[in-house]
């Protein structure tokens, strides 16, 4: 009898072949894996490609020289499912936590069950709203609302600019540059450092902050272009400004400088001949609705007309409005040269059934056509530079709002004006535009959960058809067994 006949010879044989069975599939294993941790390759396999980072973000992440740290701050209840918002960040946030190594870290911080941590945090950032997220380097931060990471239009969310958004944050974080911005004083302004609900506005600073602006408050008398600054805000000035001051103001326009003036409704603070070369002109005049009331008890008023702009855009995408307090108009000066120097635009109004009264102290205000003005009313316009070709003439921007109260603590926070202030001083100080412009926002997906009853029937039959088919298969094979032995 051979060896091949032998059982023990077998049986050895196939322990062999077992043996070195279970050393290939070994080394096969470790093989895979030292070469998986030499040479590592991703690729997105969705159709959309909505979570693989384009080539100006991969850039960007290359220009990294300092650590950056990314926070995603969200709440809710542990019974209920997380924000929208969460799943889109969290695949973002690792796209780029994968593509610059150890130079970023991302951190998702739940304030409910990590509440310890988040107010360690807030320490360190500020008062901090949840469902957001905060870009870190170094000293310097930006924390962008969850709402900032979409585009919306009528109302509805349709489209995610998040990768758009940070990709901006982090590439002016990179540049080592904090802007300043300066809020006058000497004149009775709103105190921006001030938490008194109504003659402060320490929320706007603590805004600016959380955008990565440097704020400071500065007497005019001590000039402006020596602090290098692009934005200057005039916040209800009380008292008239000195001619020092006014020429001041004009160098620093002509310097490209940007100026925002809120102005203390209805009065006149000496700024005219400045606005007049401007082509604006700011009435003394009082907004009141049809029947000659104030609009609220203490002059309160809505505002919804925004004309099509950059500053504005955020208003009517989502459909917001703002609270003001009293108006006075502000609105295009005719007489002025001006007009035909500098592109002025009326940026919102007041509503249809409001009109301008001029003899405001009357008990009873009713309108007068022969010196009032019938509403919509323009209460922002915008004076800029006009530009021709690459050359622009004329210096800055110059934007007057006919009401400073709604930047004071007790209104910032209502209704929309927290995201006009934001979205007037983005604008002024980046003109609107967006570092990551070949960045496209993804389209955003929406689901519908309400079906008519012939399309619920036709979803039935089509998740019906394949059990059927199985079923019809399992019957034909019986059939033939049972038939063709």
């Amino acid at each position: 009898m051979s060896r091949l006949e032998d059982f023990k010879w077998a049986r050895k044989v196939k322990l062999v072949n077992k043996i070195l069975s279970i050393l290939g599939i070994v080394l096969a294993v470790v093989g895979v894996n030292m070469l998986s941790s030499r040479y590592f390759y991703r690729f997105d396999c969705q159709k959309k490609h909505n979570f693989a980072l384009e080539e100006f973000s991969l850039n960007v992440l290359k220009l990294l020289e300092d650590p950056v740290e990314i926070f995603l701050f969200y709440g809710h209840n542990p019974s209920d499912s997380a924000p929208f918002f969460v799943k889109d960040l969290r695949n973002l946030l690792k796209e780029y936590k994968h593509a610059a190594g150890n130079r970023i870290t991302v951190k998702f911080i739940d304030v409910v069950q990590q509440a310890r941590v988040a107010d360690d945090l807030a320490l360190k950032f500020g008062s901090m709203v949840s469902d957001s997220v905060i870009i870190a380097s170094r000293e310097h931060f930006r924390v962008i609302p969850a709402f900032d990471l979409y585009e919306f239009k009528d109302g509805v969310v349709s489209g995610f600019c998040g990768e758009r958004v940070i990709s901006d944050e982090i590439l002016r974080l990179s540049s080592r540059e904090m802007k300043k911005i300066l809020f006058s004083t000497g004149h009775g302004e709103i105190d921006c450092d001030s938490v008194h609900p109504i003659y402060g506005s320490s929320g706007v600073k603590e805004l600016l902050r959380q955008n990565g602006y440097f704020v400071e408050k500065i007497n005019l008398t001590e000039g402006i272009i020596e602090k290098k600054v692009k934005l200057l805000v005039i916040a209800g000035p009380q008292t008239k400004f000195t001619e020092h001051e006014i020429r001041a103001l004009t160098d620093f326009l002509q310097q490209s400088g940007r100026i925002l003036i809120l102005l203390s409704s209805p009065k006149t603070c000496g700024l005219e001949d400045l606005l007049f070369d401007w082509g604006i002109l700011a009435d003394d005049m009082l907004i009141v609705n049809g029947n000659g009331e104030r609009l609220g008890l203490s002059g309160d008023s809505i505002v919804d007309r925004f004309a099509e702009h950059k500053a504005t855009q955020p208003m009517i995408d989502m459909q917001l409005r703002a609270f003001f307090g009293l108006c006075q108009p502000v609105r295009v000066d005719v007489g002025s040269p001006a007009t035909k120097q500098r592109k002025i635009t009326p940026l919102f109004l007041s509503g249809e059934k409001t009109f301008a009264k001029l003899d405001y102290t009357q008990r009873k205000l009713k309108y007068n056509a022969a010196e009032d003005l019938m509403g919509p009313v323009p209460i922002a316009t915008l004076s800029e530079a006009i530009a021709e070709g690459d050359a622009v003439h004329g210096g800055g921007k110059l934007l007057a709002i006919g009401n400073a109260n709604f930047i004071t603590n007790h209104r910032f926070c209502v209704l929309g004006n927290k995201i006009l202030f934001n979205s007037i001083v983005t604008w002024l100080l980046d003109g609107g535009e967006q570092i990551s412009a070949s960045v496209k926002a993804k389209a955003a997906e929406s689901y519908k959960i309400a079906l008519s009853r012939s399309e619920l029937v036709r979803i039935g039959l089509r998740l019906l058809l394949i059990p059927l088919l199985f079923l019809l298969f399992g019957g034909l094979v019986i059939y033939v067994r049972r038939n063709f032995r």
